[in-house]
């Protein structure tokens, strides 16, 4: 390969022998290089074969991040595909940009609080636990201690690989709609390490990726059992009917007798 312009030493964009243009990341990869030399092969840790926007948004991006940005985010990369991920060129190249625009914001004394934290330790433990420990990656590679809402959002990248990456923010939203619901309709707080809570949450992310998929849950005869647990608890009644309510009014989407029916076993182990 051939480069045809140096980001820095960690970044070259390159000609291969075939004669497509890329991206080439790799320690030192850069290093006293200008445009028209050889690289060597033996650096080279990714090749991006990106096109159009994408490419562009790269380019532009890798002008301005810094080389100990994109060891840390190499870091990352390899730590999340000893765990099983793959990354895609595009989770990549956010997650790059996501570190960089991080370290800016704490670097300027920006807070982003992130909202669906304790959602997303919930509902992706593996996926958190990874981004928490991207923060001492970042930590060790940049010098900049990020916050733990920093943790859910690198999380939430890695989970972009295996799902698409707005249903799972739908998933969670979802979820942390439902669970307010619930919480004020029984005046109760949850305790969410607990058995039956933790069940109710699994519960509440597959019920919302079968609304996203307008795929509902038919079963039939459960009427008499579904009227005998709605009797169980004052509150009942009314936390589906809120339920319900925000499913249509927010995803135009209208829970069925059986899919209120297992939210109320759910519902009556907990209250």
């Amino acid at each position: 390969m051939r480069s045809t312009k140096i980001f820095n030493n960690s970044a070259v964009a390159v000609i291969t022998p075939s004669g497509q243009e890329a991206i080439a990341l790799g320690n030192g990869i850069g290093f006293r290089k200008r445009p028209g030399d050889e690289i060597d092969d033996s650096k080279i840790q990714k090749v991006y074969y990106v096109q159009d926007v994408m490419q562009r948004k790269f380019l532009q991006m890798l002008k301005d991040v810094q080389p100990r940005v994109m060891d840390a985010a190499e870091r990352i990369i390899a730590m999340a595909e000893e765990n099983g991920c793959t990354m895609s060129s595009q989770a990549t190249i956010s997650l790059i940009d996501h570190i960089s625009f991080a370290i800016e914001r704490q670097n300027n004394g920006l807070a982003l609080p992130n909202l669906l934290l304790h959602e997303t330790k919930l509902l992706y433990r593996k996926e958190y636990e990874l981004g928490r420990r991207s923060l001492a990656m970042i930590r060790d590679c940049c010098g900049v201690t990020l916050p733990e809402d920093e943790a859910g959002y690198i999380a939430m990248h890695i989970i972009s690989i295996s799902v698409d990456q707005n249903a799972a923010y739908d998933v969670l939203k979802f979820v942390k709609a439902a669970l307010d619901i619930i919480k004020q309709t029984y005046g109760i707080a949850l305790d969410h390490e607990s058995i039956d809570a933790m069940r109710l949450i699994t519960h509440l992310k597959f019920l919302a990726q079968r609304m996203f998929q307008n795929h509902s849950w038919e079963d039939e005869g459960m009427e008499n059992m579904y009227e005998m647990l709605l009797d169980r608890h004052p509150q009942n009644r009314l936390c589906l009917e809120r339920l319900d309510g925000y499913c249509r009014n927010t995803f135009g989407y209208t829970l069925n007798l059986q899919e209120k029916f297992y939210l109320l076993v759910h519902l009556t182990k907990i209250f």
